[in-house]
């Protein structure tokens, strides 16, 4: 890859997903497969001149490409599992506006989007009890996830997780307790998106609770807290969902 554009048009691979933003393809190599995602702006709508502050924050802001490789090279060296990195590129044309690159391994497993609705009851609880451990043992290594749910978590062969789609992750300290609390929200929405009922995130959350050593009356407020707020956003896209 030490000509990026050269091996590009090479490899062209299998486009996954296309936005004005951001393109996303799949690449065989000899070496296995990649994943390649070329970034254009933080938002479509900004690139359409609708959201003026976030191309110039998009043009103004260092490179998410070499962000993500940094934090993916953390999660690694602490023993989370994530995609490998494998180049990350910030290009700037002529004007300084820039282009980043970000190619990665591509994990060989399904999202657990995918996998839930096949998953039996016992199976559910599981998961719950895993996901409540495991991202609990994230943030106290002073992680936080730039967009958990779902979609971009899956499982190893041996029951870990593995976190996909690090561009927006971060290695925080002590600065993460709202963005793990943030994490959690992202989380147990996008589960009962994904067909979870209250009682999964309730557990899910419980368990993260104790292995936090949350104090009972902390505990009880702060998930009736984080509950309250999915109510209301799938609520809110339901009445959506109305609307069209």
């Amino acid at each position: 890859m030490a000509d990026y554009e050269a091996w590009r048009s090479a490899n062209p691979g299998e486009l996954v997903v296309e936005h004005r933003s951001r393109q996303v393809s799949r690449v065989e190599t000899a070496q296995g497969r990649l994943y390649v995602k070329e970034i254009l702006a933080l938002t479509d709508a900004s690139l359409r001149g609708r959201a003026p502050g976030s191309f110039l924050k998009w043009v103004l802001r260092p490179s998410r490409a070499l962000a993500a490789w940094r934090v993916s090279q953390k999660l690694l060296q602490a023993g989370f599992h994530c995609a490998r990195p494998v180049l990350a590129i910030r290009r700037r044309g002529f004007l300084g506006y820039p282009q980043d690159v970000f190619v990665t391994e591509d994990v060989q497993a399904k999202a657990l989007d995918e996998l839930f609705g096949d998953m039996s009851l016992e199976e559910k609880t599981r998961l719950a009890r895993l996901l409540g451990s495991q991202v609990a043992r994230l943030h106290q290594a002073g992680f936080v996830h730039g967009d958990c749910i779902m979609r971009n978590l899956c499982l190893d062969k041996q029951g870990n997780l593995i976190y996909l789609d690090n561009d927006r992750s971060k290695k925080c300290g002590r600065l993460a307790f709202s963005r793990s609390r943030r994490n959690l929200a992202q989380l147990g929405y996008s589960a009962r998106r994904s067909g979870a009922d209250a009682g999964f995130v309730r557990l899910m959350f419980e368990v993260y609770a104790e292995a936090l050593a949350w104090k009972p009356q902390y505990k009880r407020k702060t998930i009736e807290r984080l509950e309250a707020g999915i109510e209301r956003r799938l609520e809110q896209r339901r009445q959506a969902d109305l609307r069209k």
